[in-house]
């Protein structure tokens, strides 16, 4: 038998999956590539707007896949209000931020949509959290925790709305203030606190109060995320290495009215750069 070491990026990814499987998730196996037009008309609700494309020999213009929670939502199908459960093991092909070419990414994740209820929004944030110390092996972890409705209610729609949102994500409150942003948002940021209903759920996590922190700063999309949001992070990795949250108003765009929805993507090339040299 042979004695084969696995990576880092390998390893972790066994063991998400077999985390996500025994919270009865199933797993879902993807195209790399759907047709341009599908991504076209939603790049607001893209990482990056940028979309690797070629031709095929039908005349066809595709798509190297640039986002997994897309091609999930728009093969769900949805029976007697029953949540649809997945989870993916899979790679995309973006342009990562502060880079200037598309790299292949691999992450795994999870996406839970239907009628969902507190309990269903409690479970993902708990796996978030699972998946974290799953792949930490003993390192420091942490999950910021934000809502996003809270924000949006406080960002006009405005010239100065992407000034703002930069200023929430590097916390910078002295810009904010420049920009005139309301002062319950300048409050927020300097003393966060939480609506009641995310308060409770977190609450219910009373082994993991100690690895939740909340930080508004975790936000960069309003777009997209209409209610929980979160990020992981591990001692010795410089980034964000899980990312996820609710985005009701993708359901509705992908035609599922009054559908809810939560999800989160680890990024599994930063744990083959974080661990690689232990």
């Amino acid at each position: 038998m042979l004695n084969v070491r696995l990576r880092p990026e390998e390893e972790a990814a066994l063991n998400l999956r077999a985390l996500y499987d025994a919270h009865g998730y199933s797993f879902y196996r993807m195209s790399r590539f759907e047709e341009y037009d599908f991504y076209a008309g939603k790049k607001d609700f893209l990482t990056s707007s940028n979309i690797l494309t070629f031709t095929d020999i039908n005349g066809k213009l595709m798509a190297l896949r640039p986002d997994v929670t897309l091609s999930i939502i728009k093969h769900m199908k949805f029976i007697d209000d029953v949540p649809q459960k997945f989870y993916y093991d899979e790679k995309v092909y973006r342009v990562p931020k502060n880079a200037n070419t598309f790299r292949e990414i691999s992450q795994a994740g999870i996406e839970c949509a239907g009628n969902l209820n507190t309990r269903d929004l409690r479970e993902v944030l708990e796996l978030a959290l699972l998946s974290l110390k799953t792949i930490a092996s003993g390192r420091k972890f942490i999950l910021d925790v934000a809502n996003a409705a809270m924000i949006a209610e406080l960002v006009p729609e405005t010239q100065s709305r992407n000034e703002i949102l930069k200023c929430i994500a590097e916390k910078n409150i002295h810009e904010l203030k420049q920009l005139n942003a309301d002062e319950k948002l300048v409050a927020l940021m300097t003393s966060p606190k939480l609506d009641a209903n995310t308060i409770s759920i977190i609450d219910s996590l009373n082994e993991y109060h100690e690895h939740i922190r909340i930080d508004f700063s975790v936000l960069n999309n309003l777009n997209y995320y209409n209610g929980i949001v979160f990020r992981g992070f591990i001692e010795g990795i410089p980034e964000s290495i899980l990312s996820g949250g609710q985005y009701d108003n993708l359901m509705g765009l992908m035609g599922h009215k009054n559908c809810k929805a939560i999800g989160f993507a680890v990024y599994l090339d930063l744990v083959e750069r974080g661990f690689s040299h232990d």
